[in-house]
């Protein structure tokens, strides 16, 4: 994937016929550089459009009086006869529907280009417009303006500032949902996390991880280790929809995952998560979509080899079917943990953390239980505390240890019915993949 510039890209999309550009952005004046470069290139005049100072040429320091109303300004915006036209802060939110069918028409017509610039955290363009326009997400809230929301003292604000970071497809902020004190077993991913975590301590001149990948059982705790994992270093935990950056147009997949790997880098140190990154990253087919995935694929590869922000990516699989075998080069994971069902001991830990969630009193009369749950995966017995739970309710009485083995008798853990899959998967981790 190159690395176009957004006037370039305008540009291409302006030759596939799109009028309508929805941009995110803080820097304004990024914007109008672009817009303008954008404006030589197709020899048109530009505009810009704000409720302060109306619809006005970007050397004027005021414009029309009457354009500062919005449907005024998109009525002179639809009758102009070419053109680019910058709208500021076009209140989104708030669009009446003569305004809405007034952006539908500039989006339907081959002139002007109409680049709606809004401010993250900020409102998307109304739904019927989206299959006539493109998200285009430029520069960054996170260099130079973010750096004092994010390293200030008030750890609200900095949560603020990396909600507003994240306004880019694909990329999801997310709040842990556990420490590690709700993970059962896992104990040397647990060692390793803690020993790489000295890379926080600027005093140390450590160098920051690159990445983690845990694969193995589905249910073992692999999506819950990554959210504990960022919980435990407080840093923000970002996930990157891979099937989120895919857009319509030519050029708009390939900016997509720029900005999100942009973002990431901005708020670093971060946790970039690639949640079963065997469904996105090695699914995508290559001739279906022109080649798309592989060029995204390819830009990702490189990114994770020579970016030098401290960002680390951690991914999880159920598969590696599909997978490049470029992905396990050396430079771009620094562990490779193979988490298998537990055993009894990480069993019993979770038992304790799953009757715990439920409130469940008088849990030491269930101590021993979790051992006997042979094949049980951490998310299978979850679901049995809670069928448990239901059975329980049911009969009017509380959960009891009998009762839960009753249920669990008549559990099918995911291991019982495909019990060829967890040994495939033992077999190619063993000798490759360090135990979890």
């Amino acid at each position: 994937m190159s690395d176009e510039s957004p006037s370039v890209l305008l540009n291409r999309w302006w030759d596939q016929g799109l009028r309508l550009v929805h941009v995110v952005t803080w820097d304004e004046t990024l914007l109008l550089r672009e817009a303008e470069a954008l404006a030589e290139r197709r020899a048109v005049p530009l505009w810009v459009w704000s409720a302060v100072t109306g619809l006005r040429r970007p050397d004027d320091a005021i414009g029309a009086q009457l354009s500062r109303d919005v449907e005024t300004f998109l009525e002179r915006a639809l009758s102009a006869p070419a053109g680019i036209v910058v709208a500021m802060d076009l209140p989104l939110e708030s669009l009446s529907p003569l305004a809405r069918r007034a952006l539908r028409d500039i989006a339907t017509r081959k002139a002007p280009v109409l680049l709606v610039a809004s401010s993250p955290p900020g409102y998307d363009l109304p739904d019927s417009l989206s299959q006539y326009s493109v998200s285009l997400a430029l520069g960054g809230p996170w260099s130079p303006q973010m750096a004092h929301w994010r390293h200030g003292a008030d750890v609200s604000l900095r949560h603020q500032a990396e909600r507003r970071a994240v306004q880019v497809p694909g990329l999801e902020l997310v709040e842990p949902a556990v420490d590690w004190g709700g993970v059962g077993g896992l104990h040397k991913l647990k060692a390793w996390v803690e020993r790489r975590a000295l890379a926080l301590n600027p005093d140390l001149h450590l160098p920051f991880p690159r990445g983690v990948l845990l694969y193995g059982v589905p249910g073992t705790g692999k999506s819950l280790s990554v959210q504990a994992l960022a919980r435990s270093w407080d840093r923000p935990l970002l996930r990157l929809n891979w099937g989120g950056l895919f857009g319509r147009y030519v050029g708009q997949s390939e900016a997509q995952l720029r900005a999100a790997l942009t973002a990431a880098e901005g708020l670093a140190p971060a946790i970039l998560w690639i949640d079963e990154i065997d469904k996105g990253v090695g699914t995508g087919d290559s001739v279906e979509d022109a080649g798309v995935s592989q060029r995204m694929l390819g830009y990702l590869l490189t990114w994770m080899h020579e970016h030098s922000s401290p960002v680390l990516v951690a991914c999880t699989a159920n598969s590696l079917d599909g997978l490049p075998a470029e992905l396990w080069r050396p430079g771009r994971f620094d562990a490779l943990f193979f988490v298998d069902l537990p055993d009894a001991n990480a069993r019993e830990d979770i038992l304790q953390i799953h009757l715990a969630a439920e409130n469940v009193p008088d849990r030491t009369a269930f101590h021993g239980l979790g051992a006997r749950l042979v094949n049980f995966s951490g998310a299978d017995i979850q679901a049995l505390v809670i069928e448990a739970e239901f059975f329980a309710a049911q009969q009017g009485r509380p959960l009891t240890p009998a009762l839960l083995e009753e249920v669990a008798a008549e559990f099918i853990p995911w291991a019982r019915m495909l019990p060829e899959e967890v040994e495939r998967r033992r077999n190619w981790a063993q000798g490759r993949l360090s135990p979890a």
